[in-house]
């Protein structure tokens, strides 16, 4: 018995027609035509069900694989943003004794380790793998939830944008402590206890490095004080663009959640 799915179907079906054309039987020719037709129409409908199937599998795998890494980043934006922000506190509580906006007073050691290490800016991690992924193997378009999608090119646009300010603020360093030696001056000292902030490193066993600052010095440099400020906005900015990331993942989370609820309820 020989079906649509045999290979020889066709060569089968060829050897019918030209019998039937040779004893001119033309209706048979005509419903061997039709069944013709019939066949190729079903299977390529049975191949576009069968690919919509696997698009839809693969929708479904990388909505997951979003959720999944959407919710790993935002955990891992909320942690540096603490650190950022706890940062800006300390120096922020600074800032007033710097530019002689209240009484002399000495810097204090948390202070101080602040001011010697403002210049230090760590790009925070902000890679959705699954989304290179989709971008580079033209697998984004398997996405159907066109929020899902906008969203996800926003987030594109604004991590370019905090790419290219990082590449900009690292461009020119002021390292205050190397600059103004004078102003903060780095000791080696004896290590109290384990809870001892360790500023720097290669100190040695049982020491670690202690950076002093000299508030009057630093109240009456004009140099110091503008690279200072230049360190503060470049630690706002950054501040800035860590809070703007963690917003727009957190809005990308809830979409994704939509999106998967979604697909579920029509599966």
């Amino acid at each position: 018995r020989v079906t649509f799915a045999d290979p020889g179907f066709f060569i089968v079906l060829l050897r019918r027609v030209t019998q039937h054309i040779r004893t001119q039987n033309w209706f048979a020719v005509l419903v061997d035509f039709a069944i013709v037709v019939v066949g190729v129409f079903v299977g390529l409908q049975v191949q576009d069900w069968n690919d919509a199937r696997k698009e839809r599998l693969e929708e479904h795998r990388l909505l997951n694989r979003l959720y999944s890494e959407t919710q790993a980043l935002i955990g891992v934006h909320k942690e540096e943003l603490k650190v950022l922000q706890a940062r800006g506190e300390v120096l922020t509580g600074a800032n007033s004794v710097l530019f002689s906006q209240e009484p002399p007073r000495k810097i204090t050691p948390v202070e101080c380790r602040h001011i010697a290490g403002s210049h230090v800016y760590r790009r925070p991690p902000d890679e959705l793998p699954v989304l290179d992924e989709m971008l580079e193997t033209g697998r984004f378009d398997l996405l159907q939830e066109q929020l899902v999608k906008d969203n996800l090119r926003g987030y594109v646009i604004l991590r370019e944008r905090a790419r290219a300010y990082y590449s900009e603020a690292v461009n020119e360093l002021f390292r205050l402590h190397s600059r103004h030696p004078s102003l903060i001056v780095v000791h080696r000292v004896p290590t109290t206890s384990d809870s001892d902030a360790n500023w720097g490193g290669l100190s040695g066993d049982g020491y670690r490095w202690l950076p002093e600052c000299d508030s009057e010095k630093m109240r009456e440099s004009t140099a110091f004080l503008n690279e200072y400020a230049d360190n503060l906005s470049r630690i706002n900015s950054l501040t800035g663009f860590v809070a703007q990331r963690r917003d727009h993942l957190i809005e990308l989370e809830r979409i994704l959640t939509n999106a998967i609820s979604k697909k579920r309820r029509q599966d």
